[in-house]
């Protein structure tokens, strides 16, 4: 959705375009010194091209460098929710480097981006707390394996750390003084917050193939579990983005061909 909302980072330079950032399909065809042959199930983080190409389409030409195998466990509707969610949590949660003891929040916590990292944080023995917008999310934020749920801000003590994932930026007392703050939302972070924060910046997530290799095998030794909210065909890409916009989702909308 980012994508295609004017005056933010992501958004399409030029028309007409093919939208998409999340791929996993089979390998068609690929040159031989690649590493991958016809038949291979791949996924990739791929964002719309400046020629216009991207992913949400039925044949997509993809650089062989960006492909990692797709997790042998799922199928790939399913799969198709790896690559964008879990480097974004995964990149953000490198870059608040936490430490033995301190506490996190996750803001956003039942979604595609939250939920991956309520889930790499407890993979990785991060005590993580997850505020979520809606009362009747908070227990699936604890099944991901959060230490707490929260659907009220304001009855929640500062924590160390913040990954927000949702524009929750709006209640500094979240954040202890000398805290660190990583949000993925394009919303501008006020000024009392940045002065409690010895960090508070905006993370955009970079392409790392290999990563991505790690985190499908997190999936297939069943360390991260990926969720389909809502599947729709091609056909019906406008209604698929209009049930993304209205939120509420516990994981993804995905696209098949």
């Amino acid at each position: 959705m980012k994508t295609r909302t004017p005056d933010t980072p992501q958004q399409v330079g030029r028309f007409p375009t093919v939208l998409g950032w999340d791929l996993a399909g089979i390998v068609i065809t690929a040159p031989e010194d690649s590493g991958w042959s016809p038949g291979d199930r791949v996924i990739a983080m791929h964002p719309p091209q400046p020629d216009g190409s991207g992913n949400w389409q039925q044949y997509a030409a993809i650089p062989a460098a960006v492909l990692a195998p797709a997790p042998e466990s799922v199928d790939l509707p399913t799969a198709a929710t790896l690559p964008l969610a879990a480097l974004t949590a995964d990149q953000a949660l490198q870059r608040l480097d936490l430490k033995d003891g301190e506490r996190l929040l996750i803001t956003g916590a039942a979604g595609g981006v939250g939920g991956m990292a309520v889930q790499l944080a407890a993979h990785a023995g991060i005590t993580a707390a997850g505020l979520v917008s809606r009362p009747k999310h908070e227990a699936a934020v604890l099944e991901l394996g959060a230490a707490s749920a929260h659907s009220n801000p304001t009855s929640v003590s500062a924590f160390d750390a913040i990954f927000d994932t949702a524009g929750v930026l709006d209640h500094p007392h979240l954040l202890r003084e000398g805290g660190r703050l990583v949000t993925v939302s394009d919303d501008t972070i006020p000024e009392t917050l940045e002065q409690r924060a010895v960090i508070a910046v905006h993370n955009y997530v970079q392409h790392d193939s290999q990563r991505l290799r790690e985190l499908s095998a997190l999936v297939d030794s069943s360390k991260l579990a990926l969720r389909v909210a809502e599947q729709y065909p091609l056909a019906r890409i406008e209604q698929a983005h209009r049930r993304a916009e209205a939120g509420g989702l516990l994981g993804k909308v995905v696209l098949t061909t």
